[in-house]
């Protein structure tokens, strides 16, 4: 039973910010950014500031002429607990975000560090894992002309990952025990590179459709106090959406990405002191996630948002697992924005997420996961 829980933990790691969070579209955050918070995620069409970054970089070329900096903390709140193992204390996450971005002439460049998902659960027992990627990024689009516009980046990714857990059915032996005690790193680290490439055209004033492409950021190893985990692979991403200006005031975005769990969740291995050897196979399901959201300008100052964000459970019930359950589903989201000035303005996004509840694994043991997360950025351009 300890080996399958563990199992689906190791193949639930995804990205984050330099800071442990709580994912929800299987690995993946719902939304990058509060602008995106607010509308579901959808962020695939129109100008969302730095977080674009993380989202489609050829929105960047959507932004107007000059700089702008992006600062961001985010917060998720994840409510886990499981039959056996009692409720999570594990049950608040921060994470930092900054970007900058510069537009001259038909270019737009800049660098970034943003999040995407990860996870954390702590049992009384002493079970715990938690796991960040983080991704400093490298952007870069172009205006083609005035309809049409490209955009990718390159991708510095790393891990850290902790992970403690008994594996024998003995609660008081932890045969995986590796963990540095931070909240931002890992005791097993590794890194790799990954690239997105996308586009947004107008086909008129009112109407835009964007797309990416995100590559699978595999990490070959994450090692650290003896422990060496292999297998650990990030899907690539495929989404396109639509930004449509119904009038002065309205703004309707949808976006539609496939997240390709199917070709990277399958065998994770851990090997540790003492020649122990553990895989792990997974078989996820590739997800299709639907993020659909309103904006309303109330006054040249305020601008207010809804959204909600569904993505079916990508885990099988036969690996579902107690220290890693990524298995919500739908996500209530509302948010606003607030020029300070001409140049400064702050974004606030809110995601309600409806407890999940999923009986299986090995036991099988019964998991139930809801969450409040929150997204605040301060951007000032210049």
């Amino acid at each position: 039973m300890r080996r399958t829980r563990i199992a689906a933990t190791l193949a639930a790691m995804g990205l984050v910010m330099p800071g442990l969070s709580h994912a929800t579209n299987g690995m993946l955050m719902e939304a990058y950014g509060p602008v995106a918070a607010g509308l579901g995620g959808a962020a695939l069409a129109y100008d969302n500031g730095g977080a674009a970054m993380a989202n489609n970089p050829a929105t960047l070329a959507l932004m107007a002429p000059g700089s702008r900096i992006d600062l961001m903390l985010g917060h998720v709140g994840p409510d886990v607990s499981a039959t056996g193992m009692g409720t999570s204390r594990a049950d608040s996450f921060y994470m930092p975000a900054f970007g900058y971005a510069r537009k001259q002439g038909d270019w737009t460049y800049g660098v970034g560090i943003y999040g995407q998902g990860g996870m954390g659960t702590e049992y009384a027992s002493g079970d715990m894992a938690q796991v960040g990627v983080g991704r400093l990024i490298f952007p870069l689009a172009w205006n083609l002309n005035e309809r049409f516009a490209v955009g990718g980046s390159v991708d510095v990714v790393w891990a850290g990952m902790d992970l403690v857990a008994d594996i024998s059915g003995s609660p008081a032996s932890k045969e995986i025990d590796f963990k540095d005690g931070s909240d931002f790193t890992g005791a097993a680290k590794g890194y790799s590179l990954a690239a997105k490439l996308g586009f947004t055209y107008k086909l008129d004033d009112t109407f835009t459709v964007g797309g990416v492409y995100q590559s699978a950021g595999n990490l070959p190893k994450l090692k650290g106090d003896g422990y060496t985990v292999e297998g650990f692979d990030m899907p690539a991403v495929v989404g396109l959406g639509f930004a449509w200006q119904a009038n002065d005031r309205l703004m309707v975005a949808a976006d539609v990405k496939s997240l390709l769990w199917g070709d990277s969740m399958n065998t994770v291995t851990i090997r540790g002191p003492g020649g122990l050897v553990v895989p792990f196979q997974q078989d996820w399901d590739n997800q299709t996630v639907l993020s659909l959201g309103l904006a309303y300008k109330f006054s040249d100052a305020f601008t207010g948002r809804v959204g909600y964000n569904h993505g079916k459970n990508p885990i099988p019930d036969a690996y579902v697992n107690v220290l890693w359950p990524a298995i919500a589903e739908d996500h209530y989201t509302a948010g606003f924005g607030y020029a300070l000035s001409r140049g400064t303005e702050i974004n606030f996004g809110l995601s309600h997420v409806p407890e999940t509840t999923v009986t299986g694994g090995m036991g099988p043991s019964t998991i139930k996961h809801g969450q409040l997360n929150w997204q605040l950025m301060y951007s000032h351009r210049f």
